[in-house]
């Protein structure tokens, strides 16, 4: 009762300030396919600059996987992610806004090229865990007990699609796309309040951002008022 009494009042601030969210099926990979849905969602109103951006931003870690111990075909998945990059800056340039978001959710419901893309996401994160360590040991058990094997955690905790993904790996994706993140966390604590984690924020207020709302093992969709 009393969990019910919080979850209502949490969901009554919430409707104060935003207005639909978007269910994600309840999988390992909930937190990648919502943030990168949300990021390519908001494209259609932004410049072709920002795809640019966010290309220009993983240059780097093809040079980076080259000198770490990860598996995975970093190019094929590379190539996947940057040509439906590409396909979205082409789209958007032709559709109204909400033809545009008609065209991604169908496309989205492309199992294996959609799969590709979370796979990409999965690898950059581990690639930026592994790069920068020192950062990130703090936040990692292992790690922080003096075992500085960022590889063998990335294998077990990062790369499988069935694994959810830390606040770490919030935080190593965020790093490298420079894409403002902001979480809602319901989950409930003795607090009439929804929790508002700032992930990342960009210098830049035309980067879109992407706000997802948490609950004890999943990301959905949220939408602010506009």
């Amino acid at each position: 009762a009393i969990y019910s009494h919080l979850l209502c009042a949490i969901l009554q601030k919430l409707s104060a300030n935003y207005s639909e969210y978007r269910k994600v099926p309840g999988d390992g990979s909930c937190f990648y396919r919502s943030f990168i849905y949300s990021y390519l969602e908001q494209l259609v109103k932004v410049s072709h600059e920002e795809e640019l951006r966010l290309l220009g931003a993983l240059e780097t870690m093809w040079e980076k996987f080259q000198r770490l111990r990860l598996p995975g075909s970093y190019s094929d998945l590379r190539d996947a992610f940057v040509g439906f990059i590409l396909e979205c800056m082409e789209q958007k340039q032709k559709l109204s806004v909400s033809a545009y978001q008609e065209w991604l959710f169908q496309e989205s419901q492309n199992e294996q090229k959609f799969a590709n893309m979370l796979l990409y996401l999965r690898l950059v994160t581990a690639i930026e865990i592994c790069t920068e360590v020192e950062q990130f040991k703090a936040f990692i058990a292992d790690l922080d007990q003096g075992k500085p094997d960022a590889t063998k955690y990335c294998l077990e905790e990062v790369l499988p699609v069935e694994e959810d993904a830390q606040q770490v790996n919030l935080t190593a994706l965020t790093n490298v796309l420079q894409v403002p993140l902001r979480v809602v966390n319901i989950d409930v604590s003795p607090i009439e309040e929804p929790n508002i984690h700032i992930i990342y924020e960009s210098p830049d207020s035309s980067v879109p951002t992407v706000t997802l709302l948490y609950r004890p093992g999943h990301y959905d969709i949220i939408y602010e008022k506009s």
